[in-house]
C-alpha cells in the first residue's frame, strides 16, 4: 500500500489477474480512485489533429490556423484535458516546486509513449525558471519514463506563455535555439517532441521550425500531458 501523492490517502490496490496468476510486476499507483476521477483523459471525438476535445472528430480552429499558416502533415496526441484538477496540479507541480508531482501520471504516460519512437525531444525551460524550481517540469514528467534529447535551448523571453492570452501567445517570436551537440538527431526519420502542456500549438510549432530550420527532413510527432 502507498499514498496517493495528491490527497494523502492511503491507496489500496485491486490485484488484476494479470498480476495474480502470471507473476507480472504489481503496478504502482501514485492517484487514489477519488483524485483519478477529478482528470478527464481525452476520448473520442476530438481533433484528429491535436486531440483537442470536442463533440466531433473534426479539425478544431486552432489546427486549421496553423495549416492557413501551411503547416502541413502535423500530428498531435494529449492524453488528458486541461480541466481545473490539472491547473490545480500544475500549479503544485511548476509554481510551488513540488517535484515528486513528476511521478503522479507516469502509469498513463508509459502506456502512451509504446507508441512513439525515439529520439524524443523535450521543451526545455529558460534558465531562471530552472534556477527558481531547481528542476525542468517536461524533464521531470517525462525523464524517468524514456531516454530525452536536450536538443532545444529555450531563449529568455519577458513574459511566460502561460501568462499570455491567446493572441499573445500566437504572435510570440521564435523562443528556441538548436543545440549543435545533437546535430545527429537531424538524421532520424522520426523524431517526438515532448511537452507537459498544449494551448495553442505555438511552442510547439516553434520547436518545429527550429529542427526545420537546421534542415530536418524527417518526421515531426509530439505529445503533451495535456491538451
Amino acid at each position: 500500500m502507498n499514498n496517493c501523492l495528491l490527497c494523502r490517502d492511503e491507496i489500496i490496490h485491486e490485484l488484476t489477474p494479470q498480476e495474480i496468476f502470471t507473476g507480472m510486476k504489481i503496478k504502482q499507483d501514485f492517484l487514489c480512485s477519488r483524485c483519478e476521477a477529478e482528470f478527464h483523459q481525452i476520448k473520442a471525438p476530438h481533433c484528429p489533429t491535436c486531440f483537442r476535445q470536442q463533440n466531433k472528430s473534426k479539425q478544431c480552429p486552432d489546427c486549421k490556423y496553423w495549416q492557413a499558416l501551411g503547416y502541413h502533415n502535423f500530428k498531435h496526441q494529449a492524453i488528458f484535458s486541461y480541466n481545473l484538477a490539472m491547473h490545480d496540479y500544475f500549479k503544485r507541480y511548476k509554481r510551488y516546486g513540488d517535484y515528486v508531482l513528476r511521478l503522479v501520471f507516469q502509469p498513463y504516460l508509459q502506456q502512451v509513449l509504446r507508441q512513439w519512437q525515439p529520439p524524443f525531444i523535450y521543451v526545455p525551460t529558460q534558465t531562471n525558471h530552472w534556477q527558481q524550481r531547481q528542476f525542468d517540469p517536461v524533464k521531470g514528467i517525462f525523464g524517468d519514463l524514456v531516454k530525452l534529447t536536450p536538443a532545444l535551448i529555450k531563449l529568455p523571453t519577458s513574459t511566460p506563455q502561460a501568462q499570455k492570452n491567446r493572441q499573445q501567445r500566437l504572435k510570440t517570436p521564435q523562443f528556441f535555439d538548436f543545440n549543435q551537440n545533437y546535430a545527429a538527431i537531424l538524421q532520424a526519420t522520426q523524431v517526438t517532441i515532448l511537452d507537459d502542456i498544449y494551448t495553442t500549438g505555438r511552442t510547439i510549432f516553434h520547436a518545429r521550425d527550429c529542427l526545420r530550420q537546421q534542415g530536418y527532413q524527417g518526421q515531426i510527432f509530439s505529445l503533451s500531458l495535456a491538451r
